[in-house]
This record gives C-alpha cells, structure tokens and sequence, in this order.
C-alpha cells in the first residue's frame, strides 16, 4: 500500500555550519565544512521517502540559487514538488545552523522568505485529493507567502476527511496564540516536545495541559522526549513507549524524522505503540548522524536501530 502524505510548508535551506559554542564578538573561529542541506519540513519530506512514503509538499520557495537548489535535491530525493510555487522577485527562508558536535548543542539564525502570497491553484486541489494525509509544522504559520492558503488547505483537507498532523515547534512562542489555538482545533494529531508542552497550552503543563490540548478536538497527543521516547495521549488513557540509547552526534532533525516515521506507521495501520516505537527508533537513527535534509537516515539506518533493539514492527525497505 502506497502512502501518500502532503507536508505544508516551512520550506528553507539550512546553512550548516561546525562551530564551537558559544559564538562571542572578536573571537573569531574558522567553521569547516559548512554546508546547504534542505532543513525544516525538507527533514521530514526526506525521511518519509526513503522509508517508502509518497510525499507531495504544498508552498513557496523564492526565485533565487536558494530556492532552486531546495527544489533540486527535493526532487533528486523522490519529493512530488508540483505544489511548490515559484514566486517571481522572491527570497527564499534562509537558516543558518551552528552545531557545537562536541557539545551536542546548536543554535539557528533565520532569514525570513519576502515576496508575493502563493494562491490555492488546480495542483494544491489535485494533492489534496489524492492524499492520506496532511502534516505542517509552527513554522509553517510564520510564513507570510502562504498565510492565505494555509486556513485554505487545512479547511479543504478537514472537508475531505484527511486526519491533520500538527507539530507545534518552539516558534509558536513568537505568534499570536488565538492564531496557534485556531490550528490546533483544525487538527487531529498534535505533535510536540516536552518542552514545547507549554507554548502549545497557553502556560498550562502536566495533565493540566493534556486536557486543555485535547479539548480542542484533538484525538491524540504524541510529546516527544528525545532518549527517554514518547508519550501518547488520549482522552481515556496514556501510554509511555520507551526510546532506544545511542550515541547523540546531533539532533537537528530527528524530531522531524520522528514525524515522518510516526506517521508512516499510522498511515500503513500500525498501532499506536508500533507507530511510536518505528517514530523513536528512526530519532534514535537520526541523532547519530550530522545534519538535516540528505542527512537524515536512510531505510538501512532505521531498519539497524530496529535490528539492534530487538523491535518487531511490519517494516522493511
């Protein structure tokens, strides 16, 4: 069975750069190897493919090298690119990522897309209908290109009955929340990290938070929590599914691959568990490498994690 997931927007290039933490003024540092990879939803869009996913992405990159390049490596990786929008005299979302390896920390500085709102087209109606899925991430609702097409597509797919995957991130800190409150009712899965609990619950945390979230409409809360895995939430009960010890290179991007994976399973009909277990063995397959986009773990990759735990799941390349 084929699947076939739409990933809204958050399409940037990601400038990797190797540096020594923390970066002062006039102590200068030379960054080896710095290099373009595609970063925020081009993680998940990547990492979907190569476990078999069909992936189809809906936004905007600019008219610039940037924008070309994502496209490029995109497509070169198996992504249905139709639904991206060139828009005409544009920038495209432009983030530079510091990685201290040594201390397994980073940091971004982002640069912003500018140009022209992206209209709903023929193609984003073609996608939708065929999809399984939707997916966006909260970087997702700081793009002003699609800020007309994102309540758009979400109605559309919300119409068509396609369960909507939403992972908060941490920049939803920086939105009005009304804005992040409206997304999170239009979505059936809420995404997150332990950390992140907070920005998506107006303050709230615990279980305080788990019922403020839920009682949005939401049917499932997945918080991730890195080395320690997942917890899944419902209505009526809760369940820990415990992640895989390795060792940590970088984790730029795993939670994005997580998400891929997570929803992978969901989508060929595994259960909860054996999604979360697949979700935490591709984050565990993906710390142990540097990077985002072409980084992020192949089939062979994940299927190792799986082997080395022992973890029985219907999956293979």
């Amino acid at each position: 069975m084929t699947v076939h997931v739409i990933s809204l927007g958050d399409l940037v290039v990601d400038l990797i750069a190797p540096v020594t933490l923390p970066i002062l003024p006039f102590q200068h540092q030379e960054a080896r190897g710095v290099t373009p990879e595609p970063g925020g939803s081009g993680n998940f869009m990547i990492a979907g493919v190569r476990m078999g996913m069909k992936v189809s992405s809906i936004g905007a990159v600019g008219d610039d090298l940037f924008g070309q390049f994502l496209l490029n490596v995109l497509r070169s990786e198996g992504v249905n690119t139709a639904g991206i929008t060139v828009v005409p005299g544009s920038r495209s979302t432009l983030v530079l990522d510091l990685v201290d390896a040594a201390t397994q920390q980073h940091t971004f500085i982002g640069s912003p897309a500018v140009g022209d709102p992206v209209p709903y087209t023929d193609t984003v109606e073609q996608l939708l209908t065929s999809a399984g899925a939707l997916f966006l991430q909260g970087y997702t609702l700081h793009e002003r290109q699609i800020a007309d097409l994102v309540p758009q597509v979400l109605a559309r797919a919300r119409a068509l009955g396609l369960p909507v995957y939403f992972d908060v991130g941490p920049t939803v800190r920086h939105l009005p929340f009304e804005r992040v409150q409206h997304t999170m009712r239009q979505s059936d899965i809420l995404m997150m990290t332990e950390d992140e609990l907070p920005l998506a619950a107006d303050g709230r945390t615990g279980a305080a938070a788990y019922a403020f979230l839920l009682s949005l409409g939401a049917r499932l809360l997945v918080i991730k929590q890195g080395a320690q895995g997942c917890l899944l939430v419902q209505p009526q009960q809760q369940e820990q599914v415990p992640g895989f010890p390795v060792p940590v290179v970088d984790t730029i991007g795993a939670g994005d691959c997580f998400d891929a994976a997570f929803i992978y399973g969901q989508q060929r009909g595994f259960s909860l568990r054996d999604s979360a277990r697949l979700a935490n063995a591709m984050g565990a397959a993906s710390v142990q490498k540097s990077g985002s986009g072409r980084n992020a773990p192949t089939c062979a990759e994940l299927l190792a994690v799986l082997r080395q735990f022992k973890v029985e799941v219907d999956f293979s390349c």
